[in-house]
Formats: C-alpha cells, structure tokens, sequence
C-alpha cells in the first residue's frame, strides 16, 4: 500500500492592474481583434471562390444539386461570421472593462498547474487548496502556497 502519491493542483496567476499591464493586454486584445477581421475577410473569400467553383463545375445548369450546395456554403460562411462577430464583439468588451479596472487592483491572468504530494492521514481539500502567484508587470512578487 501506497503511504503517498502525486497529485496535480491549480495554482492561480494573479497579476497587479499598472498602467503597464493595460497597455500589454490591449495591445494583445487589439490584435486578436486584427486576427478576426483578416479571418472575416478571408471568409468572405473562400466562400466566393467555393460558390463561383462550383458554378464553373456546373457550366451554367443550375439543378439542384447545385443550388443545395451553394445554399450549404452559403449558410456554413454565415455561421462562421456570426460566431466570429461573437468573438470580436467579446473582445471589445474585455477592452472596455480593461480601461475601467483601477490601477492597483488584482486580476486573474491564467491558472498554471502545480504537483502536490499528498500523504495518508492528512487533509486532501487543505493540500490540493489552490495558492497563487501575484505579479507586477511580469515580475513575480509574492507566492501563497
């Protein structure tokens, strides 16, 4: 029998709101959002290509066939623009509510996973009890463990 054993926790990466750190995040959020209207216009692309390649397939007959398949890519790009408009419109919000966290507040950033030994007798919720990681500007400044 087994007196301990590995186990994997999540550790919490908090970060310190500076001037600094908003600059990053919207510099980050900004691209993604460049990401999304490339991807838009790329979409926008490919579904005219795919729709006028499938027309020149069909030299002019228009059967069903081809009007189901056309319709099909036609209803695929839309769904694709709206989940992207999803995305863009999420962005803008994470850079609206950006601007309005005050300086010196703490945020989480992400989650890193930590390895814990937990042992026979002790307390599992205690042990696998997350801590954090609070930094500055990138800078580790203290660890709650």
């Amino acid at each position: 029998m087994a007196e301990s054993i590995q186990l994997i926790r999540q550790i919490a990466v908090r970060a310190i709101v500076t001037e600094n750190f908003k600059d990053q995040v919207n510099a980050e959020i900004e691209r993604n959002l460049q990401q999304i209207d490339a991807e838009l216009q790329q979409l926008e692309f490919k579904g005219k290509r795919a729709i006028a390649d499938i027309e020149k397939e069909a030299q002019g007959a228009e059967t069903e066939e081809v009007r189901y398949q056309i319709e099909s890519i036609r209803q695929q790009v839309e769904q694709e623009k709206i989940r992207l408009f999803q995305l863009k419109e999420e962005m803008q919000g994470q850079s609206q509510a950006l601007q309005e966290l005050p300086v010196g507040s703490v945020v989480t950033q992400f989650t890193v996973e930590n390895p814990v030994e937990v042992r026979l007798g002790e307390n599992i919720f205690q042990r696998l009890e997350g801590g954090e990681i609070l930094v500055k500007d990138g800078v580790i400044q203290e660890i709650r463990l």
